[in-house]
């Protein structure tokens, strides 16, 4: 009897994962049960890693991009891109991530400085591209910076120039913090914002 019960958890454990709702990447996810699996079906994120570098005079901006699978944020699993970044001003180095890239955090969607997984088309509210082919797919996510812990929007479009493949990202929209009285003011996001043309390394 100890038996038959043991193999009758054992198959509706199967069951279970078994009938654990996948969902692509590109489609939305509202109404799902917790523990269904946002998935990269077709391979949107993979072009998007890699190590990417802006420069501006003695300025730049370092980016490194991993793809993450499966990955279990407490409700769901879901594919996304995780990464760091190195930021120099004026040839001070005002922070830099990069070496955090290889954590395995119990959450990556949240612990990263950059993360997300968000497929954007050229009608994206953050970052409208006209001129970008109807078929060609975004990345839309969020950057942390771990100075100030404040958030805003990164948007990534990949492309090619001259025969370099390029990356050209948009930071933007800068979460608020709220005012608490008696306290000073939230500092200011330290990140450069705006649009950046970055190159693969």
């Amino acid at each position: 009897m100890k038996t038959l019960k043991i193999m009758i958890i054992m198959l509706l454990s199967i069951n279970c994962k078994a009938q654990t709702p996948i969902i692509d990447i590109s489609e939305s996810e509202l109404g799902q049960p917790d523990g269904y699996y946002i998935k990269d079906i077709n391979n949107y994120l993979n072009p998007f890693e890699g190590t990417y570098l802006y420069t501006n005079g003695n300025t730049s901006f370092k980016i490194i991009l991993v793809k993450k699978v499966q990955q279990y944020n407490g409700r769901y699993y879901e594919d996304l891109i995780i990464g760091e970044y190195q930021y120099i001003e004026n040839g001070v180095e005002k922070v830099n991530t990069l070496s955090n890239i290889n954590i395995v955090y119990n959450n990556q969607s949240i612990k990263h400085a950059i993360s997300g997984n968000l497929i954007v088309d050229n009608n994206f509210r953050y970052w409208k591209c006209p001129t970008c082919p109807t078929n060609e797919r975004r990345f839309s996510g969020g950057i942390k910076d771990v100075t100030t812990g404040r958030g805003a929007s990164i948007t990534m479009r990949r492309t090619v120039a001259s025969g370099q493949e390029i990356m050209k990202i948009k930071i933007s929209h800068v979460i608020g913090l709220p005012l608490v009285v008696g306290q000073p003011a939230p500092p200011d996001f330290s990140l450069p914002q705006g649009e950046f043309t970055l190159i693969k390394l």
